[in-house]
């Protein structure tokens, strides 16, 4: 009898230590905050729900819209196993008031910290205000968003590869005689010879476009059109895709994956296992090494003073910040070879996927398309009367409202990232629900207010910055004149004294996030796309493709990019 109760007690106690396990394991929903209550009574949490997506082959970033849709609520959170739930926030005004009036309340978080350190730890990207380095990373890029790197560097870069690119174009346009043909492939070498001329230097390498226009030229005429097609397509040579663009790719699906993942430490250890993520990061450190040696070697040799590059700049820096703490200075460290990576990597795939977006809307907008063409000859009605396109230094210095909206709206349709995340770095409110300390905020940069209805927020459970900035455009693009959905870069104009001005705070637009810690390289996007832009606009005329060649799908990865970026192009002639 002893025994069997012995036994007995034992088996109690085992019960009671893996009912307390599995306690322990079920996920924590914040007291008040709407979620998922199937969720909430399984240890996987809302994790189901993200296979039937995957399934499904629809975005996760979707899930996220259905729950606030489905709650009713701007705020809802996401129930995960192992950890503590992400709240979401659907609500522009809420998002911009947090991220930049209320900003010390946040912090990067342990998301972002951990993806990015995996992969740039010596990037300021990956750190915290209060890191050691996060002042000095800071430093050495100091220069490279200045007016004086944009005009003088950056602009010079991008006109010669964009010149290049849109005779590569014409002698596609010709040989294509009016068929559509794809541009994904095209679109990321335009933006890779532009990062690299900006960063490296003009000579670093031969283009991808030259190298591209040279291989169309080897073909001659032999342009393949699928037989059977009732929508005929023009299919040219694939063009090579340089080593180091394939090496983003590959450190890009890793972050992506670590992002996505319950245990980010562990999945950053086995990304960085892997043999192609290894030699990426070997290839990546070694390139750019190779480009900091030399520069090293030209600002020995003395001569000009004037940098040429990205990779100058940041030399120089590194240079007069070693005289100033008295030491050797540091060229072959990660510091500078992350921050210059860093600079390729953010502009390459965000560039890119904006500009393959943009090509679908000026073909898909004709409207719009001949608008803006107008409105570049009115702007620049010298050189058009001289039938020659505007000159770098006639962009730099004009203003072209209708440009800019063109450009503010297809970014705010197709933004690159879909989401940001936070840290509550204090115990905080939002929208009536209190925060705990601790908790991953992901504050979604597209879908509610920004490209669909929001859901009604009481005014009264805003904060006080956030209530006085209700005066500062509409905080709802359903709210507006033009519906939220609909492509209508007028949203973005207003008239002022008789003059058309643009508005870039007319309403909802989070595409380069916001507050203190918000895109490092908004002014360079910019700057890009509006060269890019209007010259492309100036030289071709992007055609309606027929239906069945619209494509709206989508790749989701670190940013999001569209699966195919078909067009139809006809060259505009000089008398036009």
């Amino acid at each position: 009898m002893a025994g069997l109760t012995t036994t007995t007690a034992a088996i109690a106690a085992v019960a009671l230590l893996l009912r307390l396990v599995y306690n322990w394991l079920m996920p924590k929903p914040i007291p008040g905050l709407p979620h998922n209550q199937d969720s909430a009574r399984r240890i996987s949490g809302d994790v189901p729900y993200f296979a039937e997506y995957d399934k499904a082959a629809r975005f996760r970033t979707r899930f996220f819209y259905d729950l606030v849709a489905k709650h009713k609520s701007a705020v809802v959170q996401v129930l995960l196993p192992f950890s503590k739930p992400l709240v979401i926030v659907a609500d522009y005004r809420e998002s911009r008031d947090l991220m930049a009036k209320r900003s010390k309340e946040l912090s990067r978080g342990y998301m972002n910290n951990v993806a990015w350190q995996g992969f740039l730890s010596e990037h300021f990207i990956a750190m915290e205000d209060a890191h050691p380095s996060f002042k000095k990373s800071r430093f050495l890029t100091k220069d490279l968003m200045t007016n004086s790197f944009l005009h003088s560097v950056s602009a010079p870069a991008s006109h010669v590869a964009i010149s290049d690119f849109i005779r590569l174009w014409k002698r596609k346009a010709a040989l294509a005689q009016g068929l559509p043909f794809e541009t994904v492939e095209d679109l990321e070498g335009l933006t890779y010879d532009i990062m690299m001329t900006a960063v490296f230097g003009v000579g670093y390498e031969e283009s991808t476009t030259t190298k591209y226009s040279k291989l169309l030229e080897d073909a001659g005429n032999d342009v393949v059109v699928p037989s059977g097609s009732s929508a005929q397509v023009a299919k040219f040579p694939s063009p090579e895709t340089p080593a180091l663009v394939t090496a983003l790719h590959v450190l890009n699906v890793s972050i992506t994956a670590v992002f996505g993942s319950v245990f980010p430490k562990l999945s950053v250890f086995i990304e960085n296992l892997k043999p192609k993520a290894r030699q990426a990061l070997k290839l990546k450190k070694d390139a750019v090494q190779a480009q900091i040696d030399a520069a090293v070697k030209r600002a020995a040799k003395g001569g000009s003073s004037e940098h040429k590059s990205a990779v100058d700049y940041v030399v120089s820096r590194e240079k007069t910040a070693a005289v100033e703490e008295g030491r050797e200075p540091k060229y072959d460290g990660m510091q500078l070879n992350d921050m210059l990576w860093g600079y390729i990597a953010g502009g390459q795939d965000s560039t890119h996927s904006t500009l393959c977006f943009t090509v679908k809307y000026l073909g898909a907008h004709q409207e719009a398309q001949q608008k803006l063409r107008s409105a570049l000859r009115s702007a620049y009605n010298g050189p058009y009367a001289q039938k020659r396109e505007p000159t770098i230094e006639e962009i730099l210095r004009t203003q072209v409202p209708y440009l800019d909206a063109f450009i503010e709206e297809t970014l705010r349709l197709c933004s690159p990232a879909g989401a940001i995340t936070k840290e509550t770095v204090r115990d905080i409110n939002v929208l009536g629900h209190i925060i705990p300390k601790g908790t991953t905020l992901m504050f979604l940069l597209t879908g509610p207010t920004f490209v669909q209805p929001g859901v009604p927020v009481d005014d009264a459970k805003r904060s006080e910055t956030s209530q006085k900035a209700s005066s500062e455009g509409v905080g709802d693009w359903s709210h507006s004149d033009f519906p939220a959905e609909d492509f209508r870069p007028e949203r973005w104009l207003q008239v002022e004294s008789e003059a058309v001005k643009f508005n870039n705070n007319a309403g909802p637009f989070m595409s380069f996030s916001s507050g203190p810690r918000g895109c490092w390289g908004k002014r360079l996007a910019y700057l890009e796309l509006r060269m890019i832009v209007t010259l492309l606009v100036w030289n071709l005329e992007f055609l309606k493709l027929p239906a069945e060649l619209e494509d709206p799908g989508l790749t989701e990865g670190l940013f999001t990019k569209p699966k195919s970026s078909m067009i139809k192009l006809r060259v505009i002639s000089d008398t036009e």
